[in-house]
């Protein structure tokens, strides 16, 4: 026996078993690393070729994984790259791999800039959607279905409202198939109705769940077709 070949933990292992070296004399088990049966096939790193890694990460701990292919797999690899690099540059008119990168760097720059004109865009719209909101209150409350809009663009509209409305609001916004719930209920109002006590009542009825502060809550689901009924809970609960 010799203490210094490691055996893989919970493996079996027979009478005579295959010592895998590295470094040190042949036949002398004296390299820096020795293993049983280690796995490797090859009398030098030489006979390996080209070898490109696919994967690292942990199995154990202290202990990593990397996955690799090599020879002609790694070949085929590295030409499949280089044709999807060509297909990329070609879509983006970049003038080959080289330029890829810096035509990249302008497509994210233009969507950031147009991110920011849509969110600018929302943010008027929502200001003038809040006018109108306003002018339907009753006692201090809004209740509002916003349609085929998506939650941004609901968030941005409670925003609205909240710098000009004291009192209880409760928002529903379909945008994308899904339901997004809000509501937002000023301090003055909350020793009759909380926030998230809302949301947690009628998130249910969509199909959801969701919750909050006694300030602000936000919840979700998936039944459309329940969004009318949930308000209808809101304005029961609210009373």
């Amino acid at each position: 026996a010799n203490p210094g070949i490691m055996a893989l933990f919970g493996e079996k292992y027979g009478d005579l078993v295959r010592v895998v070296q590295i470094g040190g004399q042949r036949n002398k088990l004296d390299g820096y690393s020795m293993e049983l049966c280690g796995g490797t096939h090859t009398r030098s790193t030489g006979e390996i070729g080209l070898f490109r890694l696919v994967s690292e990460g942990a199995v154990a701990s202290g202990v990593r994984r990397i996955e690799a292919i090599a020879g002609l797999e790694a070949y085929h690899a590295a030409r499949a790259d280089s044709e999807l690099l060509k297909l990329l540059a070609g879509k983006v008119s970049a003038q080959g791999a080289a330029d890829l990168e810096k035509k990249l760097d302008q497509l994210l720059t233009q969507q950031k800039d147009l991110e920011k004109a849509l969110k600018a865009a929302q943010q008027r719209e929502a200001s003038g959607k809040a006018k109108e909101l306003l002018a339907t209150a009753e006692n201090h409350v809004i209740i509002a279905n916003l349609g085929d809009v998506d939650s941004d663009y609901a968030m941005a509209l409670n925003d609205a409202l909240k710098g000009q409305f004291n009192g209880i609001v409760v928002l529903a916004a379909t945008g994308g198939g899904n339901v997004t719930l809000m509501a937002n209920v000023s301090k003055d109002h909350q020793s009759k109705v909380q926030a998230g006590k809302i949301i947690q009542t009628i998130a249910p009825i969509v199909g959801g769940k969701g919750g909050g502060k006694p300030d602000f809550a936000r919840g979700g689901g998936k039944d459309v077709s329940k969004v009318d009924a949930a308000l209808a809970e809101a304005r029961k609960l609210i009373g």
